[in-house]
């Protein structure tokens, strides 16, 4: 059974690392001094950072993005659905403008031109939260089904953007992107029976290009991929040879990191949180309590926790490191 505060600060954590990605090298960290060592009010103040970071977001810059629109939107949905006092007015209006600038948008017929033939991540974040959350229609889930279809490519998987374009780890690599696209692709079945049949091939393509493509095990491919499996169903003894991975993989001060060389940093620590939590692993385990307090100690006092930026290897980007 999933506990309450472990998933909240995990999804919060998952949206905020990308919200707060205002850090670089040379800006240390600046934990929250005098926070009530709780993941309960970790959370409450999360939330609270949430609502006045994505309002001043939308003043300021009059769009919606991954993190300013889609994730908190995430978080918040899920706060709300495991009882935390979210402001009911600010969710509804945040869900309907996010929903208002991309929903419209997975309609449209691909882009033939460089650049624009990408999949929509937003699109993806939308569907991924709505296989338990009460955010999109079933229309509109159909149409996130439509539009991963319409992006996808013959072998299977979905394009990257040039690498000095498009950081990890959001980007971090086709397979991540297809885990991604994956999970968020519930099964749309057309009363046509010929386009029925081409969706269940899509589907089919996708899976079959993961299983033939080589796991990379970072924390994230290894996250999704377990996640993956949840979703197809299969028995726990088949599960806990990633779960094992995963405990492996945690870093001696509790929590999880983007790579092997880098620092935890929340977006690991949180995305592998829900992503256990979702895999049936008890929230008593003492590894579990081990990451949560990582999250809980390196909670910033704005609520926030700070994004870990990096390029792909090699890369040289005109912002550098790449700032999400």
């Amino acid at each position: 059974m999933r506990s309450p505060w472990i998933v909240c600060v995990a999804v919060a954590v998952f949206s905020l690392a990308l919200c707060s990605g205002r850090l670089d090298a040379e800006e240390p960290a600046k934990p929250a001094a005098t926070v009530a060592a709780t993941p309960q009010k970790a959370v409450e103040r999360a939330l609270t950072f949430m609502e006045q970071d994505t309002l001043k977001w939308r003043k300021d810059k009059v769009c919606a993005t991954c993190h300013h629109g889609t994730l908190t939107v995430w978080a918040l949905n899920e706060a709300k659905l495991q009882g935390y006092p979210v402001n009911a007015e600010f969710l509804a209006d945040t869900t309907k403008w996010t929903k208002d600038l991309f929903v419209p948008r997975f309609s449209k017929p691909r882009d033939p031109r460089p650049g624009w033939s990408l999949v929509s991540v937003p699109g993806i974040y939308l569907g991924l939260m709505s296989q338990n959350l009460p955010v999109l229609s079933r229309d509109e889930i159909n149409r996130v089904s439509i539009h991963l279809a319409a992006h996808q490519e013959e072998d299977g998987a979905w394009l990257l953007p040039p690498p000095a374009n498009g950081a990890p780890p959001i980007w971090e690599s086709r397979e991540t992107l297809a885990l991604l696209a994956l999970l968020a692709w519930e099964p749309y079945v057309p009363v046509d029976p010929v386009a029925a049949a081409a969706a269940r091939a899509s589907r089919e393509k996708a899976l079959a290009w993961l299983n033939a493509t080589k796991d990379s095990e970072t924390v994230q491919a290894t996250s999704l991929r377990l996640l993956l499996d949840v979703r197809l169903g299969k028995p726990h003894e088949q599960l806990q040879p990633r779960i094992d991975r995963l405990f492996a993989l945690q870093k001696s001060d509790g929590g999880w990191s983007q790579t092997a060389e880098m620092p935890s940093d929340a977006y690991a620590t949180g995305q592998t949180l829900w992503v256990l939590s979702l895999a049936g692993v008890k929230s008593d385990r003492p590894e579990i309590g081990r990451a949560v307090t990582f999250l809980v100690s390196t909670q910033r006092e704005d609520g926030s926790w700070a994004m870990t930026s990096r390029n792909h290897p090699g890369v040289v980007a005109t912002k550098n490191p790449i700032r999400n």
